[in-house]
């Protein structure tokens, strides 16, 4: 730019202005007043608001940022905008900034409400002055709500009272929850063939939902998400989820060993996402022993889970991802900046545990799977005594296999397989090429550290007590020199 120039229609260029909060770009352009490129001829007035309708905001292809653009007000002379996360107004992604083009650029987040206001500014030159008023334009990152569930509801007695619809298979069906409000479940929730999210309506201030019955549990045959919840599982003793012992979708039938198989696959993701669970007394997914189902993608990310494994529960010979009895599998497991720690009697015997189906079944065209490959993957998760005298891994059908990829960084373990959490995250196969370590600490309770070598081979495995604040409390705050400068574990408890 030169001499503050505004607003042509070629050689667009972008100022790049960083802050703490955002990323935050402004589209700029000469004006071409001194070389008479263009002029708007609009001189000695007072410009005009922004209308809000004239305001479009596109995501990237990512979604991690968002580009919102107006059109040119003949006689501006720049524009001042401010743009704010409505649920934290404290730390604006905008503030006052004068841009002299006709878009911004700033950080995008899923689940936000956003108010932008944009005032036209007069080109002083002219002798224009400025708009009256600024553009208010409020709009959200939230998916679409197709309902919301009274504060105080049942969900069992509600969704019984308000059966989901058959004509929207195939779509996801989003239930807000009122934020900070209380909801109880007083049985098992089935959702069949739709794909259903439940979520509270604000990231900050989120809904409680209470397990009242025995046999309180989520049930699918198709995609779920939880986003922004506290759940209180411990009146229950079944399954935090389950994939429905009564599909309720089509299978497809496959042939693997000289027999028809049915095959039952969820193809939208199963989804943990923003939750803290507590009071999980059996699995926290299984596969209901029906053989065989499937699912692309299972995510728990930015969540706190409570074990508190009784002797007596069902799970205890299996896995608290379970599909070993179905003979399924999942082909992506990923969890993330996650927490899972057990303070019950029970002594669960594995994290993972798949059953015997492997992409070499699964991976025919005919079938409509078409997988060649899964991974797992753990990053920046504590892990405090789980599977503390059982193993970790054990992945019949995949262990060991060129198209299976294993990814373990930044996690800290404590007291987790007697066995060896490297080792038994491999299912024993040592030197597997496709896996990937970095950063992770192998502590035992005794004060002394496992030597994961020959499964993890990187070298980067960290010999030093992570120093909890307050494990029997359920503060993992960190205090290890080295876990804190290389930030491994759950990043809540980095100090």
């Amino acid at each position: 730019m030169k001499k503050n120039h505004f607003f042509t229609y070629s050689k667009m260029c972008v100022l790049a202005l960083t802050g703490a909060s955002a990323l935050f770009l402004a589209s700029c352009a000469k004006d071409g007043y001194d070389d008479e490129s263009f002029d708007s001829g609009v001189s000695n007035t007072q410009v005009s608001a922004l209308s809000i309708d004239d305001i479009t905001i596109t995501p990237s292809a990512d979604g991690k940022t968002q580009t919102i653009s107006w059109p040119v007000v003949m006689g501006a002379g720049g524009y001042r905008v401010n743009l704010v996360d409505i649920s934290n107004l404290d730390a604006p992604l905008i503030n006052d900034s004068i841009v002299d083009g006709c878009s911004v650029t700033a950080k995008r987040e899923e689940d936000v409400n956003y108010k932008m206001t944009i005032l036209t500014l007069g080109n002083k030159k002219k002798n224009n002055i400025d708009a009256d008023d600024a553009t208010v334009k409020e709009f959200t990152t939230f998916t679409p709500t197709y309902k919301t569930i009274p504060a105080g509801s049942d969900l069992k007695a509600w969704f019984d009272a308000n059966p989901l619809p058959t004509d929207k298979v195939g779509e996801n069906l989003n239930f807000d929850l009122e934020g900070g409000a209380e909801y109880t479940m007083s049985g098992l929730l089935d959702f069949g063939a739709n794909s259903v999210t439940i979520r509270s309506n604000s990231k900050s201030d989120w809904a409680t939902i209470t397990f009242s019955d025995a046999a309180s549990e989520f049930t699918t045959s198709a995609g779920f998400t939880l986003k922004y919840l506290n759940i209180d599982c411990s009146a229950s003793s079944a399954a935090f989820v389950s994939l429905s012992r009564t599909p309720a979708i089509t299978p497809i039938v496959v042939n693997a060993w000289s027999t028809d198989y049915n095959f039952y696959r969820v193809k939208d993701n199963i989804s943990f996402l923003n939750c803290n669970i507590t009071g999980v007394n059996s699995y926290f997914l299984w596969d209901n022993q029906v053989s065989c189902w499937f699912a692309d993608n299972v995510l728990v990310d930015n969540c706190l889970v409570h074990l508190t494994t009784p002797k007596d529960s069902k799970a205890i010979s299996g896995g608290y991802f379970w599909t070993n009895k179905g003979a399924g599998f999942f082909r992506n497991l990923t969890v993330n900046n996650s927490t899972f720690y057990n303070t019950g009697e029970g002594d669960v015997k594995y994290f993972v545990q798949y059953g015997g189906f492997g992409n070499d079944q699964v991976k025919d065209p005919d079938t409509q799977l078409g997988w060649t490959d899964n991974t797992i993957t753990y990053t920046n998760c504590t892990f405090y005594n789980v599977c503390s005298s059982g193993q970790w891994g054990n992945y019949n059908g995949v262990a060991g296999k060129k198209t299976s990829y294993w990814n373990m960084k930044n996690c800290i373990f404590y007291n987790c397989s007697s066995s060896g959490v490297a080792r038994r995250f491999l299912a024993g196969k040592q030197n597997q090429a496709t896996a990937v370590f970095e950063n992770n600490t192998y502590m035992k309770a005794d004060g002394t550290f496992d030597n994961p070598s020959p499964y993890d081979n990187s070298g980067t495995d960290i010999k030093e007590d992570p120093l909890f604040a307050d494990p029997a409390n359920g503060d993992f705050t960190i205090s290890g020199a080295t876990q804190i400068a290389r930030k491994t574990g759950d990043p809540r408890w980095l100090p």
